[in-house]
C-alpha cells in the first residue's frame, strides 16, 4: 500500500465521519463521531500538509473531550477544570507555532483554514444543535474557499452545507430539544 493511497482512504473516511457527525440527534452521539473524525482527520491533515487542519483536529479533539466529561461525567469540578487548562494551555502553544508558521509565508487559503478553526471551534463550544448547525453551516463555506481544489474537503464541505441547510430548515427535533430545554 502506497502512502498515496492510504492519504486517499483517510480522505474518503473523513467525508464518512463528516456525515456522521452531521445526521447525528444528540450532542453525546455527535460527539463520539467528532472523535474519531479528529483522530482521522489529524492524520490525514498531517499527510496532506495542512497544518491548521492538524491544530483544529487536536483542538477539536481535546475540546470534545472536555465537554464530554463536562456533559456526561460525574467527574469533580476540579478535574474538569484541569483537563480544560491542561488542554487550553497545549492548543494556545500548538496556535502560536501554527500563527508564527503563517505569518512567515502567509496565504489567502491558509488564512481561510485558520477562520474554519475558528468557526468549527465555536460550534463544538454549542451545547444547542441548532447553534452548532448554524456554525457548522458558516464553516461549510469558509471552509469551501479553504481547501479549494481538493476534491474531499470541497465533498465534505458542501455536504455540511447541505444537511445543516436541511437540519435547520425542516428537522423537527430541534423543537423538540427548544421543547425540552424551556
Amino acid at each position: 500500500m502506497t502512502l498515496d493511497f492510504f492519504t486517499e482512504i483517510l480522505g474518503w473516511t473523513s467525508v464518512a465521519f463528516y456525515i456522521g457527525i452531521t445526521i447525528f440527534n444528540t450532542m453525546k452521539f455527535t460527539r463520539f463521531a467528532a472523535f474519531g473524525s479528529a483522530a482521522n482527520d489529524t492524520l490525514w491533515a498531517f499527510l496532506m500538509g495542512w497544518w491548521p487542519k492538524v491544530i483544529l483536529n487536536l483542538s477539536v479533539a481535546s475540546l470534545n473531550t472536555y465537554r464530554y466529561a463536562k456533559d456526561f461525567t460525574n467527574a469533580s469540578k476540579a478535574v474538569i477544570l484541569g483537563l480544560g487548562g491542561v488542554m487550553a494551555a497545549g492548543i494556545m502553544y500548538i496556535v502560536y507555532v501554527a500563527v508564527s508558521a503563517f505569518i512567515a509565508e502567509p496565504t489567502l487559503s491558509v488564512a481561510l483554514q485558520f477562520a474554519d478553526l475558528g468557526v468549527i471551534l465555536l460550534a463544538l463550544y454549542m451545547t444547542t444543535l441548532t447553534n452548532y448547525r448554524k456554525l457548522m453551516l458558516l464553516s461549510g463555506f469558509v471552509g469551501m474557499a479553504a481547501y479549494y481544489g481538493n476534491t474531499q474537503m470541497m465533498i465534505i464541505k458542501v455536504l455540511v452545507i447541505g444537511i445543516m441547510s436541511y437540519k435547520l430548515l425542516f428537522d423537527k427535533s430541534q423543537k423538540t430539544e427548544a421543547a425540552e430545554v424551556a
